[in-house]
This record gives structure tokens, C-alpha cells and sequence, in this order.
């Protein structure tokens, strides 16, 4: 694997992929790429595939490009790593085939999701989010979601995200009780994590904290994938209006260590 020291690298490579049946999992941004080079990210090609991974803390993201007739393969790679097959129905059958190359390399599927979204609606009047601290919040994230497959950010984009406010927090004497989350957007606004603590679920946390949201945003469209099998949260975005859009991806990982 050759690591990217700047997008003019890339650019090229995946410039080469943009043809007709390509199978991929990468909808990067240039500007995205650009925030990953610092982090650490590498790649490395062989006839028919591309490969990238992005480096975090303690284990590696995967994305890739794979050709019609091409092959996917795995560098020797000490860390575990996950990738994530997003697709709409009518790409299903090309997704499952590289789904099932990705079995036989070693990995091993985590959990489903469904993207969900609720349309725009009239903005609503909402309490203030409370203050919480960039170390509250990572210590929140990693307390409710899994540091592997819980598409925490790294901790220079969280912190942007917390001085964005972007992060929208409910606190109790104890610190953090719950958090939403997420991303603006022209179009829509994506809810990245949303999470109640343990001890204050039942009391309507989740529900100011979409209020919250809604009136942050004006009332505009908003997604969120949401995983399959939790039937509260799937009760919780059905009762408030979330969709499913026809996406559903599925995680997976080979849990590799050195």
C-alpha cells in the first residue's frame, strides 16, 4: 500500500474508474479526500480493483472501486477494518456479488441499514441545546456506540462538528443524557448519532432532541440510516415521519489483528 501525500496523486486513479458497471462504495468529495490525507490514507491498484483505506484510530475504512470481471483483494493489513455496501435496489445484485468476495477475503457482516427520511416540514419553536465539551461528547459517543462500526468521527472533525454546534446535547447533573448529532446540508440534513443514556430512556429525551433539530434546521428534509433489528428507534423515526427512501447498506468487518 502506498500512502496519498495529496489529492493530485488521486486524482488520476479515480478519475480511471468512472466507467459504465463500476461497483463502488466511495462518494468521497475532493474536499473529503483532503481531510483524510493528514489522518493517513493509502492505496494500492491491481487490474480491476482499487483500493483505499482510511486510517483511525485502531483500525482502518475500506473503500473501494471494482471493475466488471475484477477481483477484490486485501493487502497484509494488521488492524481490523470495516467497509460499508450502500446500494438502492436496482444495484442489489451488484452489491451482493462483491458482497460475497468480501466473505471470501475474511469479513464477516456486522448489522443492516435502512435510510430513512422525513420531508420538510414547518419549523417549530425548541428549547437550547446545553453546553457540552469536545470530551464529553467523544466520551459520550464512545460510551453508546461501537468505536469500530459506530462511524464515530476522528477527533479533529468531531471537535469541528462540536465548535459548529452541530452536536445537540441534553445534560443532567451527570454529564451528558443525550445527543443528536448531525450534518447540514443543502437539501437535507443527515442525523449522524442519535443516543439517549442508558438511565433516561422512556422520559422523551429523543423527542426534544428532533426538536431540537427541526428548529435548528428551519424544518428541513432530514435522513438517517438507521439499523435494522432495533425496533424502538425504527418505532421512533416511523412515529416522527421517517421513510424509508429505497437505500439499505450493510457493514461489515474482518476483525484483524496484529
Amino acid at each position: 500500500m502506498q500512502r496519498a501525500e495529496s489529492y493530485a496523486v488521486l486524482a488520476p486513479l479515480l478519475s480511471a474508474q468512472l466507467r459504465r458497471g463500476v461497483v463502488t462504495n466511495c462518494f468521497l468529495s475532493a474536499e473529503d479526500y483532503q481531510r483524510e490525507l493528514p489522518r493517513g490514507l493509502y492505496y494500492e491498484e491491481r487490474e480491476g480493483c482499487l483500493l483505499l483505506l482510511r486510517q483511525r484510530p485502531g483500525h482502518l475504512i475500506l473503500n473501494f472501486y471494482l471493475q466488471p470481471g475484477g477481483t477484490f483483494f486485501l493487502p497484509d493489513v494488521k488492524k481490523p477494518v470495516v467497509t460499508e455496501l450502500s446500494c438502492r435496489a436496482k444495484d442489489a445484485d451488484a452489491m451482493s456479488a462483491a458482497a460475497e468476495q468480501l466473505r471470501g477475503l475474511g469479513f464477516a457482516e456486522c448489522f443492516r441499514r435502512l435510510r430513512r427520511a422525513r420531508p420538510a416540514a414547518e419549523a417549530a419553536e425548541a428549547e437550547a441545546a446545553a453546553d457540552a465539551s469536545f470530551d464529553a461528547v467523544r466520551a459520550f459517543l464512545l460510551a453508546q456506540f461501537d468505536p469500530l462500526t459506530g462511524c464515530i468521527p476522528p477527533d479533529d472533525a468531531l471537535r469541528a462538528a462540536v465548535e459548529a454546534g452541530e452536536m445537540l446535547c441534553l445534560t443532567d447533573e451527570a454529564g451528558i443524557t443525550g445527543l443528536l448529532h448531525y450534518a447540514p446540508g443543502r437539501a437535507a440534513c443527515e442525523i449522524r448519532h442519535l443516543a439517549v443514556r442508558a438511565d433516561c430512556r422512556g422520559q422523551g429525551l429523543a423527542q426534544r432532541l428532533l426538536g431540537m433539530l427541526r428548529a435548528r434546521t428551519g424544518g428541513q428534509k432530514c435522513t438517517v440510516w438507521a439499523r435494522q433489528g432495533n425496533t424502538p428507534a425504527e418505532r421512533f423515526y416511523e412515529k416522527n415521519d421517517f421513510r424509508p427512501d429505497g437505500w439499505t447498506s450493510v457493514v461489515w468487518l474482518l476483525n484483524q489483528k496484529g
